[in-house]
C-alpha cells in the first residue's frame, strides 16, 4: 500500500511544473488529486480493477469532452478573428486611400491660397468665438432672469406669510386664534425661512410663535410676536430690495458686455464680407477636404486600433488554447501513469 501512495506523490510532484506553467480552471468538480484519493481508497477497500479503471475512464472522458468543446470554440474564434481582421484591414486601406486624395487636393488648394484667404480664415475663427460669447452671455442672462423671477416670487410669498402671521398675532392678542392656526402658520414661516435662506432672521419670530400658547401672559406674548414679525417683514423687504439692486447692476453689466460684443461682431462681419469675395471658392474646397481628411484620419486611427486589439485578442485565444490543451494532455498522461500503477498493484495482489 505504501508503494501506491508513494507513486501517487511522485507523479503529482513530477507534474507540478506543468501545473504552474499552465494554471488551468476546469469546469465542474473534476480534480486529478480527487481522482488519486478516490483510486487510493478503492485500492484500500479492494475494489475490483474494472471499477477503479471505470473511475479513470470517466475522468478521461470528461477531459476529452472538455477538449472537444474547446476545439469547437477555438475554431469559431479563429473564424471570427480572420473575419474581423480582414474587415479592419480593408477599412484602414480605404481610409488611407481617401486621406491621400484629400491631402493632395488640400495641398494644391493651399498653394493657391493667398494672404487674403488666410486672413478670412482667421476672421471667421474670431467671429465664431465672439458669437459663442454672445450666446453664452445671453444664456447666462436668461438663467439670471429666471433666477430673479423665482426669487421675487419667494420674497413675495414670504412677505405674504409674514403678513398673515401678523394678522394671526393680532388675533392672538384678542384670544381669537386656535392651536391649529398657530401650527399652520409656524409651518408657513418655516418654509419661507428656508426659501429665502434667512433662517437667522426668522429664528426669533418662529420661537415666539412656537411658545405662544405656553406663555402665562398670552396677550403680552402675542404683542411681542407682532413686533418681531414686523421687524422680520422689514428685514425681508430690505433683503428683497438688495436682491433687486444686485439684479439691476447685473443687467447693466450684461447690456454693456453685449453691446461690446455686438460692436465687435459687426466689424468682423464687415471684414468677412470683403474677404469672402476673394476667397469663397477656395475656402469651400479647403473646408470640405479638411473635413474629409479629418474623417479619414479618425476612421484610419479607429480601425487601426480595433485591428491591433483584435490581433492581440486572437493571439490570447491561441495562447490560451495551447496552454489549456497542454494541461489536459498532461492530465491524461498522469491518469495513464496512475492506471498503469493500479494495474501493477492489482497484479501484485493476485
Amino acid at each position: 500500500m505504501k508503494v501506491t501512495i508513494t507513486l501517487l506523490v511522485v507523479l503529482a510532484l513530477a507534474n507540478a511544473g506543468m501545473v504552474q506553467k499552465f494554471p488551468l480552471t476546469y469546469g465542474g468538480k473534476r480534480s486529478i488529486m480527487n481522482i488519486m484519493v478516490e483510486v487510493e481508497n478503492k485500492i484500500k477497500s479492494h475494489s475490483p480493477l474494472d471499477t477503479i479503471k471505470g473511475v479513470l475512464d470517466n475522468f478521461k472522458s470528461a477531459v476529452a469532452q472538455e477538449q472537444g468543446t474547446h476545439d469547437e470554440v477555438y475554431a469559431a474564434q479563429q473564424a471570427e478573428c480572420e473575419s474581423e481582421i480582414s474587415y479592419r484591414r480593408a477599412e484602414v486601406e480605404d481610409a488611407t486611400g481617401t486621406l491621400k486624395i484629400a491631402n493632395g487636393i488640400l495641398k494644391t488648394s493651399n498653394i493657391l491660397l493667398k494672404k487674403t484667404q488666410a486672413t478670412l480664415g482667421e476672421t471667421e475663427n474670431i467671429l465664431n468665438s465672439v458669437s459663442l460669447h454672445i450666446d453664452l452671455i445671453n444664456d447666462v442672462r436668461k438663467e439670471d432672469t429666471q433666477s430673479y423671477n423665482r426669487g421675487a416670487v419667494t420674497f413675495n410669498d414670504a412677505i405674504n406669510a409674514i403678513d398673515d402671521a401678523i394678522d394671526l398675532g393680532v388675533a392672538l392678542v384678542k384670544g381669537e386664534a386656535s392651536l391649529i392656526q398657530v401650527a399652520d402658520m409656524t409651518t408657513k414661516l418655516m418654509m419661507a425661512s428656508v426659501a429665502t435662506k434667512m433662517n437667522k432672521a426668522f429664528m426669533a419670530p418662529l420661537a415666539a410663535l412656537a411658545s405662544i400658547k405656553q406663555e402665562e401672559d398670552a396677550a403680552g406674548a402675542a404683542e411681542r410676536l407682532v413686533q418681531l414679525l414686523q421687524t422680520l417683514r422689514a428685514n425681508v423687504e430690505e433683503a428683497w430690495a438688495s436682491y433687486t439692486a444686485e439684479n439691476t447692476n447685473a443687467l447693466a453689466l450684461f447690456t454693456q458686455q453685449k453691446d461690446l460684443y455686438l460692436a465687435t461682431q459687426g466689424r468682423l462681419d464687415s471684414s468677412k464680407e470683403k474677404l469672402s469675395s476673394k476667397a469663397e471658392n477656395l475656402q469651400g474646397v479647403i473646408s470640405v477636404q479638411t473635413a474629409v481628411a479629418q474623417a479619414a484620419t479618425n476612421k484610419k486611427q479607429r480601425n487601426q486600433t480595433l485591428w491591433d486589439d483584435a490581433a492581440d485578442l486572437c493571439h490570447s485565444f491561441d495562447v490560451e488554447y495551447e496552454a489549456v490543451t497542454a494541461g489536459r494532455r498532461q492530465e491524461l498522461v498522469l491518469v495513464q501513469e496512475l492506471e498503469r500503477a493500479v494495474e501493477r498493484r492489482a497484479a501484485e495482489q493476485q
